[in-house]
């Protein structure tokens, strides 16, 4: 899986445009937004495939103030059997905002090994010779004559 991987780090400002593995990647910019218990910096991405935009990923940063703590909400977008990843680092103080971008290509076929693996053991089971089953009891000892 990491054979044929993708992996950029870099800040950007808005409407600065990066490449990676074939995909060019927009920052559209950052909004503010508020929750029911947390603020949100939100990051606006449009992704493109040889010029033609083929989706909107939106990654975001949440800061919750009643235990202040800060969590990254990542932007994921799957494209066949390969999926990019996009999530936010820290923002610059002129404007600009760190990000880490991931391609991993062939990843879903993951689940296609798991599957494998299941119609294996079916198959295993299928072949009576091969089950093992419970012990049989032990024959039960003839009587003895009583003396």
């Amino acid at each position: 899986m990491t054979t044929w991987a993708s992996e950029l780090i870099v800040a950007l400002k808005p409407s600065q445009t990066v490449s990676l593995s074939g995909y060019e990647l927009t920052f559209d910019g950052l909004t503010q937004r508020s929750g029911p218990n947390y603020g949100e910096a939100l990051a606006k991405f449009t992704v493109r495939e040889a010029g033609v935009p083929i989706g909107v990923m939106e990654p975001s940063k949440r800061s919750f103030t009643s235990r202040a703590t800060t969590t990254t909400e990542a932007a994921l977008m799957t494209r066949g059997v390969s999926q990019l990843y996009l999530s936010l680092g820290d923002t610059g103080s002129e404007g600009s905002v760190s990000v880490r971008l991931y391609y991993k290509p062939m990843v879903l076929l993951i689940w296609l090994g798991a599957l494998v693996m299941a119609m294996g053991g079916a198959l295993s089971l299928a072949d009576r010779r091969l089950r093992v089953g419970a012990p049989k009891p032990a024959a039960k000892p003839a009587m003895l004559p009583a003396e």
